[in-house]
């Protein structure tokens, strides 16, 4: 189990030791103080891109809870962040998923134990991360450009009946935020 998507590849070590890390504030500080400033966006550039690989979930996910963590550190991470190439979109995407997911699941609950197929959504925890990234990215002013092309997919996301309501407030939030400028 070798390479990028292997079960002990380097890359997922680092991304799971530095998303545990970064839950602890004090850590958050650190990653973002630790220059070059340059070093810090390549990693946003990989998060961002990792967000929007759908094969590897667990990835995916830890580079979701890291981009959330440092995000919400640091407004100008934010910043760095939002400028990457298919950030909102990623997460966006994230989002959607997990609702196409939990609508799949729904309605194919039945089939699935009849077919022995394994197929859930991501945890409302994870939905919330990716919410909470996006807001921290929204409550920079220079970066509600960014949203621009997003919000009718952020309205479809916080009206969604199958979107839990905690993650839907976020999205809502992030709506009016970028609806300020």
């Amino acid at each position: 189990m070798l390479g990028p998507h292997g079960a002990l590849s380097p890359q997922r070590l680092v991304l799971e030791t530095l998303s545990k890390l970064s839950i602890q504030d004090n850590n958050v500080d650190l990653i973002l103080a630790t220059p070059p400033f340059s070093r810090l966006e390549k990693l946003y550039g990989t998060l961002v891109r990792l967000v929007g690989e759908r094969k590897v979930a667990v990835c995916r996910e830890m580079s979701v809870v890291l981009l959330a963590n440092l995000a919400q550190g640091d407004s100008m991470a934010a910043r760095a962040i939002a400028v990457q190439k298919a950030s909102v979109g990623n997460l966006l995407g994230f989002l959607e998923d997990s609702l196409a997911a939990t609508q799949y699941q729904q309605s194919q609950s039945s089939m699935m134990h009849l077919q022995g197929t394994h197929f859930e959504p991501t945890s409302v925890d994870m939905m919330r991360r990716a919410a909470r990234a996006l807001h921290a990215m929204a409550k920079v002013e220079e970066n509600h450009s960014e949203f621009t092309l997003y919000e009718s997919r952020l309205l479809d996301i916080s009206v969604s009946p199958l979107m839990n309501s905690l993650v839907s407030h976020v999205i809502c939030d992030v709506l009016f935020l970028i609806g300020q400028s």
